[in-house]
């Protein structure tokens, strides 16, 4: 049977947050695709999988400033009978954000970071893992009342599992509120 289970401490003020999960997951149960490589969540069947998640967020008392808010996360993955002879994994990531900068209500983003990888393996066995990276930034502004304007850029080297998967993209996302 597949089944996980996830537990979060977490201290949260309106200025700053701090807070770790765990998260336990059997049966080949794989909650690990987004923000990983291929080696990492092809897990199969009969994995067992502990994870640990730290995340923190700093924010300045007034916006419209030089000063970023602050986020940072780091992830770390234990596997026990991992189909890939993984033993560890772990990732991160960086973000920075302004707000109230040009207008009232615009936001500015940058982030950055590490898909998590496979970061050791089981005795006897070694890792085929690249260094993946990836990274975005965005602007968005209100048009005017009703409309929201998030013009985006990202990109990313070896971002699944080889040194060929690199990508990169716009996107121009614009949201109505009546």
């Amino acid at each position: 049977d597949k089944n996980k289970i996830d537990t979060m401490i977490a201290f949260t003020k309106p200025q700053y947050h701090a807070s770790l999960t765990y998260s336990m997951q059997r049966g080949g149960w794989d909650s690990s695709e987004y923000f990983t490589t291929n080696d990492i969540h092809e897990m199969g069947s009969t994995a067992k999988a502990d994870a640990y998640a730290l995340r923190g967020y700093w924010r300045p008392e007034e916006s419209g400033t030089s000063t970023p808010e602050i986020s940072v996360g780091f992830d770390l993955i234990t596997f026990d009978n991992h189909a890939l002879n993984i033993d560890e994994g772990s990732g991160y990531f960086v973000g920075l954000g302004w707000q109230d900068m040009f207008q009232a209500d615009d936001r500015i983003g940058l982030a950055i970071g590490q898909p998590v990888k496979a970061t050791a393996a089981t005795a006897g066995n070694s890792l085929t893992e690249v260094d993946p990276f990836m990274w975005e930034a965005y602007y968005s502004f209100k048009a005017n009342d009703s409309v929201t304007v998030t013009p985006a850029i990202w990109g990313g080297t070896d971002v699944s599992a080889n040194n060929t998967q690199d990508v990169f993209g716009t996107m121009l996302t614009t949201t109505f509120k009546f």
